[in-house]
């Protein structure tokens, strides 16, 4: 007999519960035609981030392109009402499925699986279903170790992952009706030109993206409860996703953990300051302790690392990492009013949109810099030294109101192209104008921080 849960799920759910869906810009290729033995696509992020809308949005372009519902089975894993959630518990809602429409054995179906590191065992499972069954399947999960791991191990060579963070400030936009969809779209060349009334939108549009963050459930809420709803993001991701997950005796200390690091968002996180602080506040923890945490919350997509950059491979940097959240408007909302501050929260989105568009990357591939000659910081050096890329340089800063700022700003660019023999750089300013510098044969791109997380991907100044 099936599970009354399972029947009820599989019965209930239709898509016109969910939408308007936003449309989300992670594309994940042309759907494949079912089969037995498909590649798995794999899309993962933090909780509460998107990922069952981007599965209803891939199911409603299914739709309309010519394939019928009798052919969409979409099952989230994560509810309680189902108890322990075992390989058996999958079958049954196949069965389930196909006992309802038992053409899809024959056509073939496409399986949308939610939350699927809910049931245990389940890279197991998979296999099994992969093989044996004529389907093309998406799975989401709330882990990086999906991928790094799991999936490493049961599907080597048969996954496409893909990372879904929180909305970009382009799918923020979209999602607030700050401008007209069409306005969104860039000429041949990347570059839109905006009036006065939409550049003056946009850039409010683009302060208010660095409070409220990119999180979908919270952008029409009103201040205090949004905040209260990220801070219980943070929670969940910190009991589900790590103290349960991996079994952790001190769940006091992981939660202190994660406030002072979010807290310390695009800055160095210093283990040692953080051992010694817990210590004083009665929770002591080793710091080998504490750097475990660290890499279980960016495996649950809580925040993560940037490390410095290096040319060789037998470089080794003794620099602490900087730290940066998977959210600014999360980050605001766990860290104290006196770290609130905005030029954090610009690099943070920067940090985040360049993840977006540099699919495929090694972890490395976006870095931090220090120059040789006076150790000035590069905010962030993308490219791979393996695969001898050319190299993108992007400094942040909320102005460049003065000369003195400029000279600041610019200097760690200029001695870095010196250095790496290097011709075009870019500086992402929240509050000012286009324009270039130019010195030596070499050129700094100026550009407004609302104009350059709206450009085409791709382009220059991307």
């Amino acid at each position: 007999m099936t599970n009354p849960v399972i029947a009820e799920k599989l019965a209930s759910f239709t898509i016109k519960d969910f939408q308007p869906i936003v449309a989300r810009d992670l594309d994940l290729g042309e759907p494949l035609a079912p089969k037995a033995g498909n590649l798995v696509k794999v899309v993962t992020g933090m909780r509460r981030s998107g990922k069952s809308y981007r599965l209803f949005q891939e199911m409603e372009m299914l739709h309309e392109s010519g394939i019928q519902w009798s052919r969409i089975c979409y099952f989230n894993f994560e509810d309680d009402r189902l108890g322990s959630v075992t390989p058996a518990t999958g079958d049954e809602v196949l069965e389930a499925f196909y006992a309802a429409h038992p053409e899809g054995l024959r056509e073939g179906v496409y399986l949308f699986f939610d939350e699927l590191q809910e049931m245990r065992d389940w890279g197991a499972w998979l296999r099994r279903v992969v093989d044996n069954t004529k389907a093309t399947i998406y799975v989401s999960g709330s882990s990086s170790k999906m991928l790094s791991n799991e999936i490493a191990t049961e599907f080597r060579g048969r996954a496409l992952d893909f990372e879904l963070l929180p909305y970009s400030f382009r799918e923020f936009v979209r999602a607030n009706d700050v401008v007209d969809s069409v306005t969104l779209d860039a000429g041949d060349d990347g570059v839109k030109a905006y009036s006065l009334e939409e550049r003056l939108l946009l850039q409010n549009a683009m302060k208010r993206y660095l409070i409220v963050g990119g999180f979908p459930a919270v952008q029409e809420l009103p201040d205090p409860q949004r905040i209260a709803l990220l801070q219980s993001y943070v929670q969940r991701v910190v009991l589900r996703d790590v103290v349960e997950r991996h079994d952790i005796s001190r769940p006091r200390v992981a939660s202190a953990l994660a406030r002072r690091a979010l807290g310390s968002n695009g800055k160095q996180l210093s283990m040692r300051k953080v051992e010694n602080d817990l210590r004083s506040a009665g929770m002591p923890a080793s710091r080998e302790m504490l750097g475990d945490l660290i890499g279980y919350f960016e495996d649950a997509y809580l925040l993560f690392r940037l490390r410095e950059f290096s040319m060789a491979l037998s470089e080794r940097t003794t620099a602490m990492p900087k730290v940066y959240a998977i959210d600014s408007g999360l980050a605001a909302a766990v860290a104290s009013a006196g770290v609130r501050d905005e030029g954090q929260r610009l690099e943070e989105a920067v940090y985040l949109e360049l993840r977006r568009r540099n699919v495929g990357f090694r972890r490395d591939g976006i870095a931090s810099y220090r120059t040789r000659e006076h150790g000035y910081e590069v905010d962030f050096v993308v490219g791979d030294a393996l695969q001898s890329e050319t190299y993108e340089l992007y400094q942040v800063t909320m102005n460049m109101d003065d000369e003195a700022t400029v000279r600041r700003e610019t200097r760690a660019l200029w001695e870095m192209m010196a250095e790496r023999d290097m011709k075009e750089s870019i500086v992402i300013v929240g509050d000012g104008e286009e324009r270039d510098y130019e010195q030596d044969g070499r050129v700094i791109h100026q550009i407004p921080a609302w104009r350059w997380f709206l450009r085409m991907r791709g382009t220059s100044g991307a």
